[in-house]
């Protein structure tokens, strides 16, 4: 028992070390293998110590008791990777993207942009799509100001994906988020607002 746990345990850490070692760490389906490998390791390294306690002692329910103890240490980290993989196949907002400091930040640091509304983010894989609303002063180089939106998205939240459609007067849909309050003459020029169609 003790010779077969510490070949075992060996043989994870080498596995372990190679999960580790490239450049996709983040990515969900390595993360799993990784858990998985965790949990025969921290098995191996239980297997080591009952076999130390039955050969000194004799003492053999030591086995079943660490099994279970690993069970538990692995446990909460296998939930905690399933709730997230819940989360990515129901395309909800990445935990790591902050919406409010994403449209503060574009206004911030690209003066053309005064207001981004109607923002969504979700992920596929790896992969992070957004679409989004842009109220912009109306550019002399429409295509260039896509190209820097989508640069700075890229570089600062790592978003590769994204639709933008662009607004020179305010957004008056009600899904928009930013309409005035309703007033009774309001309805006659709901649709008032220019929107130039989706660009990527």
């Amino acid at each position: 028992m003790l010779i077969i746990a510490i070949a075992g345990l060996l043989a994870n850490l080498f596995a372990f070390w190679l999960l580790h070692r490239g450049t996709e760490e983040k990515n969900i389906n390595v993360r799993a293998a990784a858990l998985h490998v965790l949990g025969d390791l921290l098995g191996s390294v239980g297997a080591i110590v009952a076999a130390i306690v039955i050969l000194s002692t004799g003492w053999t329910p030591i086995d079943p008791i660490l099994s279970v103890l690993v069970s538990c240490l692995v446990l909460r980290s296998a939930w905690r990777l399933l709730k997230e993989s819940f989360h990515e196949l129901l395309e909800g907002t990445p935990q790591e993207v902050d919406i409010n400091k994403l449209q503060k930040d574009l206004c911030l640091n690209i003066p053309e942009v005064r207001n981004i509304h109607h923002v969504h983010v979700w992920q596929i894989g790896e992969q992070k799509l957004m679409t989004l609303h842009a109220q912009v002063i109306p550019p002399n180089d429409h295509d260039g100001l896509l190209r820097r939106i989508q640069a700075y998205l890229l570089e600062h939240y790592r978003i590769g994906h994204v639709t933008i459609q662009m607004e020179y007067q305010h957004c008056d849909t009600p899904d928009c988020g930013i309409n005035r309050a309703p007033e009774p003459s309001d309805h006659s020029h709901s649709g008032s607002h220019s929107h130039l169609g989706h660009h990527h």
